[in-house]
């Protein structure tokens, strides 16, 4: 895979967390970095949810360039879609590459 590849713009984005005026939590995402990525869908599965009905997980891969702030929990914006970094491989056969394992859920 060449460089030219990795044609998706994506925005990794970091949750911060703020105090309510009455006492609460309140999470937000932040934009730490913008990675080229070859983003990959591998398929989807339920999961199995105790308060309700399963839920879908669409499970994806996205191989990109090597970056500091990349790192498990974190989020990847692409097309518009928030993916939850599930775990972060560095790339077998390519140096300097990294394959991100990508969840998201469906309601």
């Amino acid at each position: 895979m060449t460089i030219a590849a990795l044609r998706a713009l994506a925005a990794l984005e970091a949750p911060s967390e703020a105090e309510t005026l009455f006492g609460g939590r309140s999470r937000s995402w932040s934009q730490v970095a913008a990675l080229w990525v070859d983003l990959r869908p591998s398929g989807h599965r339920e999961s199995p949810d105790a308060a309700g009905p399963p839920r879908l997980v669409e499970t994806a891969e996205a191989e990109a360039r090597a970056h500091p702030a990349v790192r498990r929990g974190r989020r990847l914006k692409a097309g518009g879609e928030p993916w939850r970094i599930v775990a972060v491989v560095p790339h077998a056969a390519r140096r300097g590459r990294i394959v991100l394992k990508l969840e998201r859920h469906w309601p």
